[in-house]
């Protein structure tokens, strides 16, 4: 066995690391969530267990992962006095699947995500240890809409949000 020179190493590398780059390059351009990059902004209805709707102030940014298809969502919500939600998920695009992480540091609570891709944005099941819940987002042009809802209806049943980026 030959003694492999140093060169033909660093070239191999490098070749290797342009094909990966290459790679995800075109996984990028295919990302079937791209449409949703960028700041969404508008109202939610909160539907409690009980008592009246409240109603919130939201901003939802989508940000490209760097590393393949999906997105980093950050979810706030807050109606100015009592009530906050600052999510932020994790999602990667495999397929017509997704996955992901999600955190809500203000209410202390984390845990994972699996869902489905669908026409215009993505239905997401949330496991966590003290909260799950089905979110759905969907957005064409300047329009969006996403919905949480909590398998148990404890503090609320239902948060629509109505958010508009352009």
């Amino acid at each position: 066995m030959g003694i492999v020179h140093p060169t033909a190493i660093v070239v191999a590398v490098l070749a290797a690391s342009s094909f990966a780059v290459t790679e995800n390059r075109a996984e990028s351009t295919t990302d079937p969530l791209a449409h949703l990059a960028g700041r969404w902004i508008g109202k939610a209805l909160m539907t409690p267990t009980s008592g009246p709707q409240a109603s919130f102030d939201c901003i939802v940014t989508y940000l490209p992962r760097s590393d393949g298809p999906g997105l980093k969502q950050n979810f706030r919500c807050d109606n100015g006095t009592d009530f906050k939600i600052h999510a932020a998920t994790e999602l990667e695009v495999h397929g017509a699947s997704v996955t992901g992480r999600w955190q809500d540091k203000i209410n202390n609570m984390q845990g994972t995500l699996v869902g489905d891709v669908t026409n215009d944005g993505f239905t997401v099941q949330l496991s966590g240890d003290q909260f799950q819940a089905a979110m759905a987002v969907s957005g064409q042009g300047c329009e969006q809409i996403v919905k949480v809802t909590p398998e148990k209806s404890d503090p609320f049943q239902q948060l629509a949000a109505t958010l508009k980026k352009c």
